[in-house]
């Protein structure tokens, strides 16, 4: 690594000792393993398709608290609560509880570890330089314990904005534990100006037995933007876990899920779409670990990228020489609409267990010519015809989205994206 870099997050690092309690060591420890590691390269496997040079070029700074606070967007539908942060830093002010204090604990990160100084060894410190980092300099980040059986019917938005800070960055992390039979469903959001800022995300659940838990990401960050999240699951016997993500923003932005599947009958989900515009990168990475018999994985991944745009999926299932009766299956399918997109597909099973179902199925194309010559001999406009044969492309990787009006605000935000790409057709 660079010297540049390795000292200016060492620096980061120092700032932020004593802050947070019981932190202190893990961020040491985090820091030289980030230092050990050194940024991913295109050398580095599962990195191959993502650009992140930028990571290697500069230092992104701590983001400060916004100047200005932003005018906050309406909720993607209706919530039970909406927690809402700024450059990384909780806004009290601009955040709603609702009635979700009554029924379950529910905290900023940093007040989290107050109580407790010793929760602070439950984080995730991952395995590369990027969680590390997040590791070392996180400050912020939401709380949520949901008791046995609790139910939570509506969803709990959480809004990430950045807001005025080139070349700064947030490293936050939300911690969701679910006990025996509770069920919740959590939105995130990302959105920013057109800074260049660099958004890191860190996101790890506990879902216990008979639990269910539905992850909904909207990543809308601004154009300038770098964005890399993670989610790192475990699921215990008959837990569930579903994710569903939409990645339309950003400059560079890359979504990764490690999912262990830690009990009988549990079952995983993982779905997404990404839209690439001119210039843009979306990549996703997901390994799913069958642990023990009789778990289910599911993946449905569907990516459009338009000139000059780029999309990769890379997903991995591992089943454990114990894991019988394993049932996994991925299918991965890329729309290209120029010869200068690009679509790049590694779909990967690593099975040590003979008595299993596994399949994975990856496809790129373009638009079929015959479905579009089909509707617009019917009076259909050829852009129309389009945005129709996209939603029902990418209706399938939202079908698990189990509120119907984050779904229906989802697929609008799909259409939108082709709306705009028949507007620069007709310019």
């Amino acid at each position: 690594m660079q010297d540049q870099p390795m000292t200016g997050y060492e620096s980061q690092v120092q700032a932020l000792i004593g802050t947070l309690p019981g932190t202190d060591d893990l961020r040491a420890q985090a820091l030289e393993a980030f230092e050990a590691e050194g940024f991913p390269t295109a050398k580095t496997e599962d990195w191959r398709y993502s650009d992140i040079r930028a990571l290697r070029k500069q230092v992104y700074g701590l983001a400060a608290p916004a100047e200005t606070l932003p005018v906050l967007p309406e909720p993607l539908g209706a919530v039970s609560a909406r927690f809402v942060f700024v450059n990384g830093h909780y806004d009290e002010d601009q955040s709603d509880l609702g009635d979700l204090w009554q029924t379950v604990q529910i905290r900023p990160l940093a007040n989290h570890f107050m109580a407790n100084a010793e929760r602070a060894n439950e984080l995730v410190r991952g395995d590369d330089a990027i969680s590390y980092l997040n590791t070392a300099l996180l400050r912020d980040g939401l709380v949520l314990s949901v008791p046995a059986g609790v139910v939570i019917d509506a969803p709990i938005e959480v809004l990430h904005m950045m807001t005025g800070a080139e070349g700064a960055a947030t490293h936050i992390r939300h911690v969701v534990e679910l006990g025996e039979g509770a069920k919740a469903t959590v939105v995130e959001r990302f959105l920013g100006d057109e800074t260049g800022y660099w958004t890191n995300a860190l996101f790890q659940a506990r879902v216990a037995e008979g639990a269910s838990l539905s992850h909904i990401r909207v990543q809308e960050e601004g154009a300038n933007a770098l964005h890399t999240a993670k989610a790192y699951v475990n699921i215990d016997a008959e837990g569930s876990y579903t994710s569903v993500g939409l990645s339309v923003g950003g400059k560079t932005a890359r979504f990764e899920a490690h999912v262990r599947l830690l009990g009988e009958e549990a079952c995983a989900v993982v779905d997404g779409v990404a839209l690439a515009a001119s210039g843009q990168s979306h990549d996703t990475f997901s390994h799913v670990s069958h642990t023990v018999p009789a778990a289910t994985s599911d993946q449905i991944f569907r990516t459009i990228a338009d000139s000059r745009g780029k999309t990769s999926f890379a997903g991995k299932v591992t089943v454990a020489k114990d894991a019988q009766k394993t049932e996994a299956d991925q299918s991965f399918k890329a729309l290209v609409f120029d010869k200068t997109a690009e679509a790049n597909a590694k779909p990967e099973l690593e099975i040590f267990a003979d008595d299993v179902k596994c399949s994975h199925g990856a496809t790129v194309g373009e638009l079929d010519a015959k479905a579009i010559y089909y509707l617009t001999s019917r009076g259909i406009d050829p852009a129309t015809a389009r945005q129709m044969l996209v939603a029902a492309f990418t209706a399938a990787a939202l079908e698990r989205v189990p509120a119907e009006d984050v779904k229906a605000a989802m697929a609008d935000r799909i259409d939108a994206w082709m709306t705009a790409r028949s507007v620069k057709a007709v310019a």
